[in-house]
């Protein structure tokens, strides 16, 4: 605390900042990432970063790691009062700088010991000093509450959970230990462990550390965070308190606008015309585009246990139909086999418009396209985008045979004006289409990943959480993109983690729970509380 005049300390005084950024600006061809970026973050504080994709949340933090070298930004930054000029990421972390990335940056095949000291690992004459590494691992491991994990164990077998666990114990295992920033570091965790994430982060607050907190997940913010220092479009718009701010608020300076309700009103099924139905083999003109019968998946690394088993649902025209479960109860399984991704031996049976479908085999994606089936993954980066390529390229990768001439020749110009046109439908922002895919935000490389499967023209959408890693504006934009679509007639199989995301956009809901249906809701008909109990086992629908 700070003394008074009189020498008496002052209850609640700020401490002084442990990192103070002034000024902080970067620029690139065509786009200004930061603008003017003023933050402090005191010793033991979490200080929340929020703002939509592309607010210079990841450009910040670059720069504070020395992935963006000093030199090639204007403005400054200070540690305990030294002004710090990283050439890289190595003096950054030696300056006290501990940052886990979105991506986690660890080596699978390495055991949990030498990731935690990977870098900076102990000798003894000359040779690795396995003993007191794994001795030291299994301390930090013991304060994040992970006495249950071997050092020695690999880390490829450890869930992503642990493996965020792994990344803060090789944080706190390092000597220079003053800043911890994590990016988005629930993402990909289950509600469990996000929650026991959370519990360790505030633990550490007791041990001097000033965390910098960025999550697009505001209940988590909230839970979590003293002060919140809002970004938008590269500027520092406000820090608040956490007890001063309110959510609409905090979404309010996000976005630049008010946003009453994160969730549009949930769209009526639409009344369409009896040619948009599907019709089925009776020739009646209800029946459902998709229709699944006794779906059952073997697992692909123990043919003899079924990661899904005996699935049945239909799907109609313009129908939003959510799918609900914990991580690990099938859900991805479920529209990659269906996808044509999954293993060839499969049962049961599918129908599309009435006629017979077989996913399997080689050639399974590019069947089910040719169906009329599309499918937005979970994982962008991986499996969505070609990163390196331009985002003309992405957008018309899945469908080039429409641009093609003679069957060999690319219609160039045609190809030009449709990526141009999808990228001003979609709102992604960015100089042009030529601009390379992997330097957008999350959350438009989102909305390329949506347009480039929308240009295929699909009457069944398969979008495996869509919204994951993406901002509220942007999340908002893409809601409205799936209301759209339904109303236009596709039909959409809808994933989420977000149990509230699920309710409100989805017309139905299915609850998978260990590879089989659990129970089904109507849309607005069931609680949170009751869908992840049922996810649990623990009621029954």
């Amino acid at each position: 605390m700070t003394p008074s005049p009189s020498g008496d300390p002052i209850a609640n005084a700020p401490a002084a900042p442990l990192l103070e950024v002034r000024g902080l600006a970067k620029s690139y061809p065509g786009v200004k990432a930061l603008d003017q970026v003023d933050l402090q973050v005191r010793a033991g504080e979490i200080h929340a970063l929020c703002g939509e994709n592309g607010a210079g949340k990841s450009t910040l933090i670059k720069i504070l790691g020395g992935v963006i070298p000093s030199g090639s930004y204007q403005g400054s930054f200070f540690l305990e009062g030294r002004e710090c000029r990283f050439r890289g990421p190595r003096e950054s972390l030696a300056g006290g700088v501990n940052i886990i990335f979105q991506e986690l940056a660890l080596a699978p095949d390495l055991s949990v010991a030498e990731n935690v000291f990977l870098g900076r690992e102990h000798a003894k004459g000359g040779w690795l000093d396995a003993h007191r590494m794994e001795a030291e691992a299994a301390r930090q491991l013991a304060v994040l509450g992970m006495k249950d994990v071997a050092p020695t164990v690999p880390v490829r077998e450890l869930s992503v959970g642990l493996r965020q666990m792994v990344e803060i114990a090789r944080a706190l295992a390092s000597p220079a230990r003053r800043i911890l920033i994590l990016d988005e570091p629930t993402s990909a965790l289950s509600l469990k462990e996000s929650q026991a994430l959370l519990d360790v982060i505030v633990g550490l607050k007791s041990r001097g550390l000033g965390i910098l907190y960025i999550s697009h997940k505001l209940e988590e913010v909230f839970a979590v965070a003293d002060r919140i220092t809002v970004l938008r479009n590269g500027r520092s718009i406000e820090t608040l308190d956490r007890r001063d701010a309110g959510k609409a608020k905090v979404i309010s300076l996000m976005v630049g606008r008010k946003l009453e309700e994160v969730f549009p009103p949930r769209s009526p099924r639409p009344t369409l015309p009896a040619s948009a139905y599907a019709p089925n083999s009776a020739g009646m003109s209800d029946a459902p585009l998709l229709r699944v019968r006794d779906w059952t998946v073997p697992s692909p690394v123990n043919p003899q246990v079924d990661i899904l088993s005996g699935i049945s649902f239909d799907l109609a025209a313009g129908e939003i139909l959510g799918l609900a479960g914990l991580m690990g109860a099938g859900r991805t399984e479920l529209v990659e086999s269906l996808f044509g991704l999954g293993p060839r031996a499969v049962k049961g049976t599918i129908e599309i418009t009435g006629r017979p479908y077989h996913p399997g085999g080689s050639g399974g994606p590019a069947r089910a396209i040719a169906r009329g089936i599309a499918m937005v993954p979970e994982d962008r980066r991986r499996h969505g985008l070609f990163l390196e390529k331009s985002i003309r390229e992405n957008l018309t990768g899945a469908c080039l045979e429409r641009f093609s001439r003679l069957g060999q020749f690319i219609d160039a110009d045609a190809e030009a004006d449709t990526a141009a046109r999808s990228l001003s439908e979609a709102g992604v922002k960015a100089p042009d289409a030529e601009f390379t895919a992997g330097f957008l935000s999350g959350g438009n490389q989102q909305k390329v990943v949506l347009a480039k499967w929308l240009l295929t023209k699909p009457r069944i959408l398969f979008l495996d959480d869509p919204t994951r890693g993406v901002d509220v504006g942007a999340k908002a934009d893409i809601y409205l993109l799936i209301q759209r679509l339904a109303a236009e007639g596709i039909g959409i199989l809808l994933i989420s983690s977000e149990t509230e995301e699920v309710m409100h956009l989805s017309h139905r809901i299915l609850v998978l729970r260990q590879g089989r249906l659990a129970g089904e809701f109507a849309g607005g008909a069931a609680d949170p509380e009751t869908i992840l109990a049922l996810s649990a086992g623990g009621a029954t629908a």
